[in-house]
């Protein structure tokens, strides 16, 4: 909708249409304090209808933020990934933010160079699920001090003061241990990244412990989290002698659970006769193989909703509630899982 004498609508005229002053219009839509919840939804709802864009431009040069947020994950060929997306950007579309989203396809190189490239572009936020440690995030910290979140990623050290949203790794490998365990399997093998490139190795340290406690061989498959590198470890792990390899695999995600599927096939064994697979992430095709992967429920979407938000509040200077969000992740037994053979 155009505003009077068919030029672009502006602030002006969201604040005629309300009866406000401009300055209230430009405090909620900037996502300043001084305006209530009410008049803030208020405002962008007229500004919606109006047709109303701000002026990228000039609101960069006005108040030194580009109003634009960076989201730079692992693995794009990962469906848990494309949720996290849809959830982050649904988020900072209602506040304004444009979003700018990259992959480092697990390469630390890349992830640095990307990083790089989203503090030349001036980006106000980073959002940031890392390869292995905390580098690029500290050096977007040191090089910027603007807000920073990271996804699925392991405590960093205090030193480093970063917001993290996360699933909580630690209890989704006791369920999924404990649930091969109740149902006899003793030999059990982790498809985890290399320790050093891997985000999370609390998961890895909570296997070890938890097969350790019940008395059980554990064997973590150190591999890049990719399918053409997976499926050489696996084939590796199920050609093993019979009374030695693993009769169940976790996975850290449902991605990888499919490669499983075809390493299993490949080896001649069946699913859940010979082999149990237990994955992680629950994406849509999951419960749609054949049989259906038992796996861990996570709210995909909601890591991005909580990630944004993290990072949107950061911004608007409001207070933090908290800065680490664990979500959970629920055992969902479908039939990929029975008990070991004898």
């Amino acid at each position: 909708m155009a505003g009077p004498g068919g030029n672009a609508p502006t602030q002006h005229d969201v604040a005629r249409a309300l009866g406000i002053s401009v300055s209230a219009v430009s405090l909620a839509l900037n996502d300043r304090s001084g305006v209530s919840e009410d008049l803030r939804a208020r405002v962008r709802q007229t500004a919606a209808d109006l047709g109303y864009r701000p002026n990228t431009s000039a609101v960069a040069l006005r108040t030194r933020r580009s109003r634009t947020i960076g989201l730079l994950i692992r693995n794009l060929s990962n469906p848990f990934f494309l949720d996290v997306i849809e959830g982050f950007e649904a988020v900072c579309a209602g506040s304004g933010y444009a979003l700018i989203t990259a992959s480092s396809h697990y390469d630390l190189r890349r992830e640095t160079e990307l990083m790089r490239t989203f503090i030349a572009r001036g980006v106000d936020a980073l959002a940031l699920a890392p390869v292995g440690g905390s580098r690029a995030a500290g050096e977007w910290h040191r090089t910027t001090g603007r807000p920073t979140v990271l996804l699925n990623a392991a405590r960093l050290g205090r030193a480093l003061p970063v917001m993290r949203t996360h699933v909580d790794g630690v209890a989704a490998v006791e369920q999924a241990v404990g649930h091969l365990a109740d149902l006899g399997h003793r030999r059990l093998a982790l498809l985890s990244a290399p320790r050093r490139r891997s985000p999370d190795p609390e998961r890895a340290d909570t296997f070890l412990r938890v097969v350790a406690e019940r008395r059980l061989s554990g064997r973590i498959l150190e591999t890049e989290l990719t399918a053409a590198a997976a499926g050489p470890a696996l084939d590796a792990e199920l050609a093993r002698p019979r009374r030695s390899r693993a009769t169940a695999v976790i996975t850290n995600s449902d991605h990888l659970a499919h490669v499983v599927y075809a390493a299993a096939a490949g080896q001649g064994l069946r699913i859940p006769d010979d082999l149990s697979v237990v994955g992680h992430d629950d994406l849509p095709t999951s419960a749609l193989l054949a049989p259906p992967l038992t796996t861990l429920a996570v709210d995909r979407r909601t890591i991005g909703v909580t990630a944004a938000g993290l990072l949107l509040d950061a911004l608007a200077g409001r207070p933090a509630t908290t800065r680490d969000v664990s979500l959970p992740a629920t055992l969902l037994v479908r039939g990929s899982t029975a008990p070991p053979p004898r």
